[in-house]
């Protein structure tokens, strides 16, 4: 016992445990993978922010509204959390941007996401296939149509980036009273994730951020 006072209280500790861990894991199963021990599995992960919580918007001059979820910012001016002509690149000159969402945590922080916004935007005087257009100026990217709440949209993206993808704008538009209204659910993310630790965003992670932007379109609602 007197080899005690001369092992580091790290080793001690180790010592103490090994009783424990062979107490918690069974034995092993001939053709199975033996189980990892309690001490030595890794963490689940940390739970989501909630804060700010989720809330309504509501722009009673375009008669819109949708659900902002917990821990997203809202903006009511360019410039603050981004900047709208960089993000909605083939948005009209006149579009007037009246909401940015933005989420305010990293969901993926050990992936290259470096954030995503859900901007709603309306242009005035502009005709139904202006508006249109502005889903499907960046030929060849392919478009669609959906329905938002009862309503057609025009649905087209644009991407840019040269080594990676660094952003990628899922674009819905519609006519509605002699106005385009536009909604832009913009991806962005950096390249380089091997030389500043990370690694490139997953198509898992994408899908998961991707989920999170449709549902806020799916709350989504008109005045009329």
């Amino acid at each position: 016992m007197r080899l005690a006072k001369f092992l580091p209280s790290a080793a001690l500790a180790m010592l103490t445990a090994l009783p424990v861990l062979a107490q918690s894991s069974p034995p092993p199963i001939p053709g199975r993978p033996e189980a990892v021990p309690p001490l030595l599995r890794g963490k689940p992960p940390a739970p989501e922010p909630n804060n700010p919580p989720a809330r309504p918007f509501h722009d009673s001059r375009y008669g819109v509204s949708f659900t902002i979820p917990p821990a997203w910012n809202i903006n009511h001016r360019d410039g603050e959390v981004s900047t709208f002509n960089l993000d909605a690149r083939n948005a009209a000159h006149t579009a007037q941007l009246r909401a940015v969402a933005s989420i305010s945590f990293n969901p993926h922080p050990y992936s290259t996401f470096s954030g995503a916004l859900f901007y709603f935007s309306v242009t005035p005087h502009v005709t139904a296939n202006q508006c249109a257009a502005q889903a499907s100026a960046r030929a060849p990217h392919t478009v669609g149509s959906l329905q938002i709440a009862g309503v057609p949209f025009t649905h087209g993206y644009d991407e840019h980036g040269s080594i990676c993808t660094e952003s990628r704008d899922e674009i819905y538009t519609t006519e509605r009273n002699d106005a385009c209204y536009r909604f832009d659910a913009v991806i962005n993310n950096f390249c380089g994730g091997d030389v500043s630790g990370v690694q490139d965003i997953s198509e898992r992670e994408l899908d998961d951020v991707r989920r999170r932007m449709q549902s806020i379109l799916n709350t989504v609602r008109f005045d009329n």
